[in-house]
């Protein structure tokens, strides 16, 4: 954090907190020293702990001697009034008095350890640092093999994996906040880590899901339930099942012929919930598979879907059900899928979306609209647990704190508050909400819910063959955005640096496009002065890449473990060794101007649709070439 001394209008002195509050609160004051002060012409703030009860979670109110008190029924209340108060102090004015209540017992998010890049415990704990100071109680962390099995070296093996110790550090640095730490793991599907290994490989059904029913299968769940759960207090234990596509058609029927896939997905989630009943722990699972076996085409959001009869019967009933949905922006949706999660019998819990995955940025204005009408909708319903999940498919390029600005307003939106964001953000994070959300802008509207941030980079420059989507307004859009942001990481907080990468990327993607627009065209045309001032430009480009590349690997080794970032690198070399052909080839056409270049031979066409609009996320395969290697 910065430590820089700043002018503020008062400093806030802890005169009095429970003894469960002060390891928090000395934490909290450690990360930001220049905000309070023991001396006596600080500002007194006093917490006082009330009953669990249906009241308010907290309550901010004047004292006589010009102080604050903070009321609170549990330490998140008491944090995030905090929070509100550090906001106010930064932004010059007083804080208004106010009172605040959450339905939810358990607010979290859950950080996804597991594509690629695994979060250091130093990032896991300002993390919760700054989760703590917006409300946040729960923490949920993904990890399909990334914690140590210690009979089973080959899981997890050169991935990052977390050590025992290091999850018993996480666990009680989160519990200083009052903070409650999930492991999330899969015990079905998602495991296609461990199965490329021979050790695992007999134990696979089709593709990363486990061969139900199978003795060594068994065995290898109980050791994960063991060692993901031993390091933490928590007795809730994540177990996954979600996208197990194709359970009980590969090895399975070949062992135990044709059986409908529900009954195989419930026989094993009653044998991986009594493993969990023995060991004395409540399962979740994401829910998504009883939708899917339920619709005609394995979608989880199919309106038509049917699940059989006397299903929900045999869902066992210790195990919560999670319903996840990351899309959806009509609160009705949610509301009807709550629905159909509580006619399975019990109440869910409810997980949103924070846009990181398959992106170098959060897209924070998709990730506001999605959170807004799921979690109004969860509020609505009554439900007692919700949470926002981080994910970072297809390499985990982005930026975790990125996703800070949507974690406030995640809890913002749970506690009803109508706060202005900026406060909020200056309080729980020190970061300039608006120019975090200016940075989203690096998957532009209309065209959020996909990425073209991350493959307008990768996009192959010699082949160009997803030219035909390509805006002729991006690049200026580009040098527009990387301005604005290279200004907003010079004259901001610590945090606010992080911002130089969205800078950089920025003015790469202008130079970029502007590549891509004017290359095949100019060689087709044999325009000698257009492939000039194209060959001129690769130079500098390659050492922006370069730039980028560089500031890209100080941010991961910061955020997380080492492991993981070979796969980016590969990608920048790829990119890297791409513009250096497609110099060679313009020097050699600039020499003769009879010389070939084939590769730009092909006129562009529509790939995903006639419009030219991208309706998906594109991951750096598809970006980079449009061979499939098998």
């Amino acid at each position: 954090m910065n430590t820089t001394p700043r002018e503020l209008p008062f400093r806030i002195r802890i005169a009095s907190a429970d003894p469960e509050l002060r390891p928090g609160l000395d934490e909290i004051v450690r990360a930001f020293p220049w905000r309070f002060s023991t001396e006596p012409d600080a500002v007194p703030v006093n917490f006082h702990a009330g009953p669990s009860t249906d009241g308010p979670a907290l309550r901010l109110r004047r004292e006589p001697d010009g102080g604050w008190r903070i009321d609170h029924t549990r330490p998140a209340g008491a944090f995030r009034a905090l929070g509100i108060l550090m906001g106010w102090q930064e932004a010059g004015g007083a804080s208004p008095e106010l009172e605040e209540r959450t339905p939810f017992r358990s607010l979290g998010v859950m950080l996804d350890a597991s594509r690629n890049g695994v979060p250091r415990v130093a990032t896991v704990q300002r993390l919760l640092r700054h989760f703590a100071l917006t409300g946040i109680n729960w923490l949920l962390l993904y990890m399909e093999d990334v914690y140590t099995i210690p009979e089973e070296p080959h899981f997890g093996y050169c991935r990052g994996r977390y050590t025992h110790d290091e999850l018993v550090a996480i666990d009680r640095y989160a519990a200083r906040f009052g903070i409650e730490v999930v492991p999330c793991i899969q015990t079905l599907g998602h495991l296609e880590q461990i199965l490329r290994w021979p050790r695992f490989r007999p134990l696979r059904d089709t593709g990363g899901v486990l061969c139900a029913r199978d003795p060594e299968v068994e065995k290898l769940i109980a050791k994960m339930i063991d060692a993901a759960s031993a390091p933490f207090r928590s007795k809730r234990i994540h177990v996954g099942m979600d996208e197990a596509h194709g359970v009980g058609t590969g090895a399975y029927r070949r062992r135990h012929g044709y059986e409908p896939p529900f009954e195989t997905l419930v026989r094993h989630l009653d044998h991986v919930a009594g493993l969990c009943r023995e060991r004395g722990l409540h399962p979740l699972i994401w829910s998504d598979m009883f939708f899917r076996l339920g619709s005609r085409d394995n979608e989880y959001y199919d309106l038509d879907a049917k699940i059989p009869p006397g299903v929900a019967e045999r869902i066992p009933a210790n195990v919560d059900l999670v319903y996840w949905d990351y899309y959806h922006t009509d609160p009705a949706f949610y509301d009807e899928w709550i629905r159909r999660h509580r006619a399975l019998g019990a109440e869910p819990v409810f997980a949103g979306g924070i846009w990181t995955w398959n992106r170098f940025w959060a897209t924070l204005p998709t990730s506001f609209a999605t959170l807004r009408a799921g979690v109004g909708s969860a509020r609505r319903a009554g439900l007692k647990d919700a949470f926002a999940a981080l994910w970072g498919d297809d390499g985990m390029e982005c930026n975790l704190l990125s996703a800070l600005p949507a974690a406030q307003y995640f809890a913002d939106l749970a506690y009803g508050s109508d706060l202005p964001l900026d406060r909020q953000c200056r309080g729980s994070c020190d970061l300039d909400s608006d120019a975090w959300i200016r940075a989203s802008d690096i998957d532009p509207e209309p065209t959020r819910q996909t990425n073209p941030g991350k493959w307008l980079l990768w996009h192959d420059p010699l082949l160009n063959f997803l030219r035909a989507h390509l805006s002729p307004g991006l690049p200026e859009h580009y040098a527009r955005l990387a301005v604005d942001c290279a200004g907003a990481a010079a004259r901001g907080t610590e945090l606010d640096a992080h911002l130089r990468v969205p800078a950089r990327l920025a003015s790469i993607l202008a130079k970029k496009t502007r590549l891509h627009l004017t290359l095949g065209e100019a060689a087709r045309a044999k325009d000698a002065a257009a492939l000039r001032e194209i060959a001129d430009g690769l130079p500098a480009l390659r050492d922006e890449i370069r730039e980028l590349w560089r500031l890209h690997r100080g941010l991961w080794h910061e955020l997380y473990k080492p492991f993981g970032w070979e796969t980016i690198e590969r990608r920048y070399g790829g990119l890297l060794l791409r513009l250096e052909t497609l110099g060679d080839k313009l020097d050699a056409f600039l020499a003769d101007p009879t010389t070939d270049i084939a590769d730009l031979s092909n006129e562009p066409m529509p790939v995903y649709n006639e419009e030219g609009y991208v309706p998906i996320p594109i991951n750096h395969a598809a970006a980079a070439s449009p061979s499939v290697i098998a």
